[in-house]
Protein backbone atom coordinates (compact mmCIF):
# COMPACT_ATOMS: atom_id res chain seq x y z
CA UNK A 1 0.00 0.00 0.00
CA UNK A 2 1.58 3.26 -1.09
CA UNK A 3 1.73 6.21 1.27
CA UNK A 4 -0.69 8.99 0.40
CA UNK A 5 -0.93 12.28 2.20
CA UNK A 6 -4.51 12.94 1.12
CA UNK A 7 -7.32 10.54 0.34
CA UNK A 8 -8.21 10.51 -3.30
CA UNK A 9 -9.44 8.28 -6.07
CA UNK A 10 -6.36 9.15 -8.19
CA UNK A 11 -7.77 9.04 -11.73
CA UNK A 12 -11.33 10.25 -11.56
CA UNK A 13 -13.92 9.94 -14.27
CA UNK A 14 -16.85 12.37 -14.05
CA UNK A 15 -19.30 9.56 -14.85
CA UNK A 16 -18.17 7.55 -11.83
CA UNK A 17 -20.63 7.62 -8.96
CA UNK A 18 -19.28 7.87 -5.44
CA UNK A 19 -21.38 6.19 -2.74
CA UNK A 20 -21.22 5.94 1.04
CA UNK A 21 -20.39 2.51 2.43
CA UNK A 22 -20.65 3.38 6.12
CA UNK A 23 -21.07 6.30 8.52
CA UNK A 24 -18.78 6.69 11.54
CA UNK A 25 -18.71 8.69 14.76
CA UNK A 26 -14.93 8.59 15.14
CA UNK A 27 -12.28 9.33 12.54
CA UNK A 28 -9.95 6.65 13.91
CA UNK A 29 -12.51 3.93 13.26
CA UNK A 30 -13.18 5.27 9.75
CA UNK A 31 -9.44 5.24 9.03
CA UNK A 32 -9.17 1.60 10.14
CA UNK A 33 -11.95 0.58 7.77
CA UNK A 34 -10.40 2.65 4.98
CA UNK A 35 -7.03 0.97 5.52
CA UNK A 36 -8.65 -2.46 5.24
CA UNK A 37 -10.41 -1.47 2.00
CA UNK A 38 -7.18 -0.07 0.55
CA UNK A 39 -5.42 -3.28 1.53
CA UNK A 40 -8.01 -5.16 -0.53
CA UNK A 41 -7.30 -2.86 -3.48
CA UNK A 42 -10.45 -0.75 -3.19
CA UNK A 43 -9.95 3.00 -3.57
CA UNK A 44 -11.79 4.91 -0.85
CA UNK A 45 -12.01 8.31 0.80
CA UNK A 46 -12.84 9.31 4.38
CA UNK A 47 -15.10 12.35 4.12
CA UNK A 48 -16.02 15.07 6.65
CA UNK A 49 -13.37 13.87 9.12
CA UNK A 50 -11.78 17.25 9.76
CA UNK A 51 -15.06 19.12 10.06
CA UNK A 52 -16.62 16.45 12.28
CA UNK A 53 -13.57 16.42 14.55
CA UNK A 54 -13.48 20.22 14.87
CA UNK A 55 -17.23 20.78 15.13
CA UNK A 56 -19.09 17.60 16.15
CA UNK A 57 -22.61 18.76 15.29
CA UNK A 58 -23.95 15.81 13.34
CA UNK A 59 -23.59 12.36 14.85
CA UNK A 60 -22.16 9.82 12.44
CA UNK A 61 -21.11 12.55 10.03
CA UNK A 62 -17.86 10.91 8.96
CA UNK A 63 -18.38 8.92 5.78
CA UNK A 64 -16.41 6.21 4.05
CA UNK A 65 -16.84 6.69 0.31
CA UNK A 66 -16.09 4.24 -2.52
CA UNK A 67 -16.78 4.01 -6.23
CA UNK A 68 -20.17 2.51 -7.02
CA UNK A 69 -18.48 -0.27 -8.97
CA UNK A 70 -16.62 -1.33 -5.78
CA UNK A 71 -19.66 -1.06 -3.52
CA UNK A 72 -20.51 -4.77 -3.35
CA UNK A 73 -16.98 -5.89 -2.46
CA UNK A 74 -16.50 -2.98 -0.03
CA UNK A 75 -19.82 -3.73 1.68
CA UNK A 76 -18.77 -7.35 2.18
CA UNK A 77 -15.48 -6.30 3.80
CA UNK A 78 -17.29 -3.74 6.00
CA UNK A 79 -19.81 -6.40 7.12
CA UNK A 80 -16.98 -8.78 8.03
CA UNK A 81 -15.24 -6.05 10.03
CA UNK A 82 -18.48 -5.10 11.79
CA UNK A 83 -19.11 -8.73 12.69
CA UNK A 84 -15.56 -9.13 14.02
CA UNK A 85 -15.90 -5.91 16.05
CA UNK A 86 -19.19 -7.05 17.61
CA UNK A 87 -17.77 -10.35 18.85
CA UNK A 88 -17.00 -10.24 22.56
CA UNK A 89 -13.81 -11.92 23.72
CA UNK A 90 -14.23 -14.71 26.26
CA UNK A 91 -14.05 -13.72 29.90
CA UNK A 92 -10.58 -13.78 31.44
CA UNK A 93 -8.95 -13.72 28.03
CA UNK A 94 -5.70 -11.90 27.51
CA UNK A 95 -6.82 -10.39 24.21
CA UNK A 96 -4.69 -7.41 23.16
CA UNK A 97 -2.15 -7.71 25.96
CA UNK A 98 1.57 -8.42 25.81
CA UNK A 99 3.62 -10.91 27.83
CA UNK A 100 4.63 -8.28 30.37
CA UNK A 101 0.97 -7.42 30.99
CA UNK A 102 0.07 -11.08 31.45
CA UNK A 103 2.91 -11.53 33.97
CA UNK A 104 1.72 -8.44 35.86
CA UNK A 105 -1.87 -9.71 36.08
CA UNK A 106 -0.69 -13.12 37.27
CA UNK A 107 1.45 -11.47 39.97
CA UNK A 108 -1.61 -9.57 41.19
CA UNK A 109 -3.47 -12.86 41.57
CA UNK A 110 -0.58 -14.33 43.57
CA UNK A 111 -0.49 -11.27 45.85
CA UNK A 112 -4.21 -11.60 46.51
CA UNK A 113 -3.81 -15.24 47.50
CA UNK A 114 -0.73 -14.51 49.63
CA UNK A 115 -2.37 -11.74 51.65
CA UNK A 116 -5.34 -13.81 52.84
CA UNK A 117 -3.79 -14.38 56.27
CA UNK A 118 -3.28 -10.62 56.65
CA UNK A 119 -6.93 -9.98 55.82
CA UNK A 120 -8.04 -12.53 58.42
CA UNK A 121 -5.74 -10.92 61.01
CA UNK A 122 -7.30 -7.49 60.40
CA UNK A 123 -10.82 -8.98 60.66
CA UNK A 124 -9.89 -10.71 63.92
CA UNK A 125 -8.49 -7.50 65.44
CA UNK A 126 -11.60 -5.54 64.44
CA UNK A 127 -13.83 -8.25 65.89
CA UNK A 128 -11.93 -8.19 69.20
CA UNK A 129 -12.19 -4.38 69.37
CA UNK A 130 -15.92 -4.61 68.72
CA UNK A 131 -16.39 -7.21 71.48
CA UNK A 132 -14.32 -5.05 73.87
CA UNK A 133 -16.52 -2.03 73.10
CA UNK A 134 -19.68 -4.00 73.89
CA UNK A 135 -18.17 -5.35 77.13
CA UNK A 136 -17.14 -1.84 78.24
CA UNK A 137 -20.56 -0.44 77.39
CA UNK A 138 -22.25 -3.18 79.43
CA UNK A 139 -19.99 -2.59 82.43
CA UNK A 140 -18.32 -6.00 82.22
CA UNK A 141 -14.81 -4.53 81.88
CA UNK A 142 -13.40 -1.96 84.29
CA UNK A 143 -11.60 1.03 82.76
CA UNK A 144 -8.58 0.49 85.00
CA UNK A 145 -8.10 -3.02 83.69
CA UNK A 146 -8.34 -1.91 80.03
CA UNK A 147 -5.08 -0.87 78.33
CA UNK A 148 -6.72 1.33 75.72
Amino acid sequence: MEDQILDSFDEFDERTRIVTVKHFYFESQARLYAARLKEAGIKCVVSNATLQTMLPVEQGGIKLLVRETDLEEASQIVREMDQRNNETPPENSFHEIDQQGIAYLKSLDKEKKGNVWLQWLVVLILLLLLIRAFLRAGGWIDSGWDFF
